[in-house]
Parts: structure tokens; sequence; C-alpha cells
């Protein structure tokens, strides 16, 4: 096969004639195209020849000089139609918007329960310090209105009953001021920052280890304070405030009832009034509601209980957005 130009000769009926000399191209073979089947099939196999700037392949099955490959069809259907209006681009910005606002507002929510779940793994660590201290020593730590070789004792105790000015918390020490430090009560107080609080003991041994080594653990009889039994870290809530032991003495078993002296417990001699025989005329509280409260993150007290509707009342139960673990249910 041979390329010619307008003025050769070339053969007489071909159907393609008339377009390539439009194109001014000529194809020229044999006088008859179908006789050289060789020619054909390299046609039908799509083999490109090109003259003079043409292009002359197979398309369909049939030798032409102006098919375009699909390829290149739909890149200049591309080129076309590339790139965005300002309309869609707006589109997609306002939409992006939303989807960023939806998310942050998810992960406000996610970071919420995050602190809540993990206020409550704490709280479980500490019950589980708290009872095994208890294990150690027979008590929980700082008892106030009730007798025990950790009843919370000023004078003899190495804790910081300071604030952060320096001044004493305890200078007058009544049972009510003791057992507010206890609970650590006096952060209600703007002006007072309380160092420390009975949870203390759960990390740091309160007495001087020399002088009161009666009070260490002994392994012959198993009995004495054998921690620490946490980390001092351990005792702060994810919102920045200390966990608070609510009425420690109370650790009876579920069978006692103290007495109630109006709408708190009743105190006689300095300790709580409890008996183990249930009298419903004079016993009616229960005695063993000692519990572990986070304030949550409004960092107020909201669970204190009703005393005088305690037939009521559920012990266990937050109020706002406290945390209440009851250690003994």
């Amino acid at each position: 096969m041979r390329w010619v130009y307008p003025g050769s000769h070339a053969p007489r009926g071909n159907p393609y004639r008339s377009r390539v000399q439009e194109l001014g191209l000529y194809w020229y073979g044999s006088s008859d195209l179908h006789s050289h089947a060789g020619a054909w099939e390299r046609e039908k196999r799509a083999r490109t020849h090109t003259k003079a700037g043409f292009r002359v392949e197979t398309c369909n099955g049939m030798v032409t000089p102006v098919c375009i490959p699909t390829q290149e069809r739909g890149n200049e259907r591309g080129s076309r139609n590339a790139g965005f209006t300002l309309l869609e681009l707006l589109a997609v910005i306002t939409l992006l918007g939303v989807l960023a606002g939806g998310a942050l507002l998810a992960y406000e929510g996610v970071q919420d329960d995050g602190e809540d779940t993990l206020a409550r793994f704490e709280m479980a660590e500490i019950r589980k310090a708290l009872l095994q201290f208890r294990r150690d020593t027979r008590e929980l730590p700082c008892w106030v209105y009730r007798e025990g070789y950790y009843q919370l004792d000023v004078d003899e105790m190495l804790l910081n009953f300071k604030d952060a000015d320096d001044n004493e918390l305890l200078a007058s020490s009544t049972a009510a001021k003791k057992h507010r430090w206890c609970r650590n009560g006096f952060f209600t107080d703007e002006a007072i920052v309380q160092q420390d609080s009975g949870l203390s003991m759960l990390h740091q041994f309160p007495y001087d280890v020399n002088a009161h080594t009666d009070k260490l653990w002994n392994p012959d009889t198993r009995r004495g304070w054998h921690g620490p039994y946490i980390n001092e870290q351990g005792l702060t809530d994810p919102w920045g405030q200390r966990y608070i032991l609510l009425d420690p003495e109370l650790a009876y078993p579920a069978s006692y009832r103290c007495r109630k002296n109006g709408a708190n417990y009743d105190v006689f001699d300095g300790e709580y009034d409890c008996l183990k025989a249930d009298d419903a005329g004079i016993y009616t509280l229960p005695a063993n509601v000692a519990r572990l409260v986070s304030l949550g993150p409004n960092g107020r007290l909201d669970s204190e209980v009703n005393y005088a509707n305690v037939d009521e009342a559920d012990w266990c139960q937050p109020n706002e957005d406290d945390l209440v673990l009851c250690l003994f249910r």
C-alpha cells in the first residue's frame, strides 16, 4: 500500500474516494481491494498510518480517514466540562460547614461522656482502695463520730490542716469542723483552698512513723495501715475537684439502724447513736450508707440526703450532676 496525492491514479469504484479527495489524500492499492485479504486484515487490526498530517485507521471494521478514537472523544468532552460553577462551589462550601458543625457538637458530647466515664472508673478504683483500707485497719478513714485508731486527731496526725495561706483550718477543733474537713468541706469557701481531706489517708500514712508503729501493718496480727492504696492524683475528679467521702462512720452491717434526731443522725456522746436492734419507733436511719461522691462539672454538692424523708430517700441516687457511689451496696 502507498499514498498518492490528487492527480495521481486512484482505483475507480472506491467508496471513500470522494472523501479522501476532499482531504487531499488518496488511498492506493490493488485494483480489487477484496482480492488482497492481507491488506484488509491489517486494516481490521486497526493499524494506523500517518501521511502529511492526516490519519487513516479502522473504525467499526471499515477503513476511514475521519474516525476519531473513543478515548480521544472522551478526553475532548472532559476538557470542555472541566471546572465548577460558582453556585456549585457555594453549595459544597455550605455542605462542608454543616458537616463541620455537626462534628464539633458530636465531639463535645463525646468529651462530656468521656469525663463522666472516667469519673465513674476512678470512683470504682477509690472504692476498692477504701475497702482494702477497711480490711487492713477495720475502719474507714477519718472517723469523727465513732471511736477508732484512725479517728481524726489533729494533734497527732501529720496531714495538712492548713489552707494555701498557711491558716489553720481547725484552730478550734470542734466535731463539726473536723467533720467538715474530712469531707473536704472547706473548699466551698472561695477564700480557702483545702489541701488534704479524709481520703488523703489512702496514699499517706497520717502519723509519725516512729511514734505510731502500732498503727502500721503488722504481719502477725495482719492489721494496720498497709498503703499507699492509691496515688494522690487519683483523688481528683476530671473536673478538678477532689472526691469526697460522706459518713465514713456509717459502715455497719445492713441490719443496723441509727437514731434520728430531727432531720439528722443523732450523735450521742460524740458518736452516731446506732444499734443493731431495729426499733422502728426510734432507730429509723440506715447505718451502712458511707458513700463516695464526685461533685460533677458544677463543683457543688447537690446530693445531700433529706433525712426527714428518709423512707423516700434513695441514698445512692445522685442529684443534679453529682455522681454517687455507695460503698456497701
